[in-house]
């Protein structure tokens, strides 16, 4: 079987997502070395995909810069690549849909093109909205990883009742539990020794992280501690945004901001956190809080989106946009040395129901019932 995966506008624009697809293909590759996978990218990026003997990475030489390249490549040049492939089944991992005869399976993640309040642009949004019925319509399969996405897509298509599946997220073994020795050696790298909270996403706007301040401002008032806080990842700061108004901040010494790491890298930081806060505005995806409670790390979830399917009591969870409910919980945790080992102990257990054995075994029966 050959098995097609259309990833060129994957890469780059969603570091979760891309995670999320490196690990799940390469568990497939593994699992299944009779079949063959072609994963096409944009001839700009660096693959991550999988080097094996029944994997190609084929670098495609155009790029979707717009949404008129985006429907050239759908309806035009990306069919005529599937037939030169011979291609059993097209996986398109965005959720959109070509036109084709080649049975495609579509992962959606999310419906943020929904949402006016995304950070997709507002032309792409259009465009998802003005093909996504169609090509969830003409798929042979969908696939999705949280309930609420799955009821979502229902209440929105009804006509893909029978045709959805659920698999979940998985962590990514390159996080795990560190040793003291290798802590003390984070802590001295980026938080001059000292405890941290961890704040980390691919995508923070300036609301977002003057939120943040606010509620640690209010647990260094009430706790008096030489706690640091690191933000991982980038700041869409405006114009005189947040990353001018931390010169005036009380507490700018004890911030960290590092809006440029890799995944390698939040993996140890990670590790190393007292307390990893994971802002889930608009964030489906679950692998992040898996992957920090694989390192033994009791997590805050900042929920919009229900992901307390995943998380349940392995948690604490704070309301968007309530600072001091935030600082409440950090300053819980802090304090109870017990609910803090209760939530670690809970949530290094997660890995017995969210694997990658799991979800990639779910993932491809979804394949097998779209051919």
């Amino acid at each position: 079987m050959h098995i097609v995966v259309n990833s060129i506008y994957l890469q780059g624009n969603h570091p979760h997502r891309n995670s999320f697809a490196r690990h799940l293909f390469g568990y497939l590759v593994g699992k299944h070395p009779v079949h063959h996978f072609y994963f096409l990218i944009s001839n700009t990026e660096k693959s991550h995909y999988p080097k094996a003997e029944n994997a190609t990475v084929i670098n495609i030489n155009s790029s979707v810069k717009n949404i008129a390249s985006l429907k050239i490549w759908n309806t035009i040049l990306l069919p005529k690549m599937l037939k030169q492939l011979k291609a059993s089944i097209l996986i398109q991992p965005n959720g959109l849909h070509s036109a084709t005869k080649v049975p495609q399976l579509l992962l959606i993640t999310d419906l943020l093109w929904m949402q006016p309040s995304s950070h997709m642009s507002a032309s792409l949004r259009w465009y998802h909205k003005f093909f996504m019925k169609a090509a969830i319509t003409k798929a042979s399969q969908v696939v999705t990883l949280t309930e609420q996405t799955k009821q979502d897509l229902l209440s929105n298509f009804p006509s893909v009742s029978g045709k959805v599946s659920l698999i979940y997220s998985a962590a990514s073994a390159i996080f795990h539990q560190m040793e003291y020795d290798e802590k003390k050696q984070i802590k001295d790298s980026y938080s001059e020794g000292k405890e941290y909270f961890l704040y980390t996403g691919s995508h923070h706007s300036d609301k977002n992280i003057l939120e943040l301040l606010k509620a640690f401002s209010l647990f260094k008032r009430w706790q008096k501690s030489n706690m640091k806080l690191l933000v991982a990842g980038k700041i869409a700061s405006k114009k005189n945004g947040i990353i001018q108004k931390l010169d005036s901040y009380k507490y700018k010494e004890d911030v960290v901001l590092l809006p440029s790491i890799t995944e390698q890298q939040l993996a140890q930081i990670t590790a190393a956190a007292y307390i990893v806060i994971h802002p889930f505005y608009n964030e489906p995806f679950a692998q992040p809080i898996l992957s920090t409670m694989q390192c033994g790390v009791p997590v805050i979830a900042i929920n919009e989106i229900n992901i307390e399917e995943i998380g349940g009591d392995t948690c604490l969870y704070a309301v968007p946009g309530d600072n001091e409910a935030l600082a409440n919980q950090l300053k819980l945790l802090y304090r109870d040395e017990n609910l803090s080992r209760t939530l670690v102990e809970k949530g290094l257990l997660t890995k017995n129901v969210f694997n990658w054995e799991r979800t990639g075994g779910l993932f491809w029966e979804s394949v097998l019932k779209a051919l």
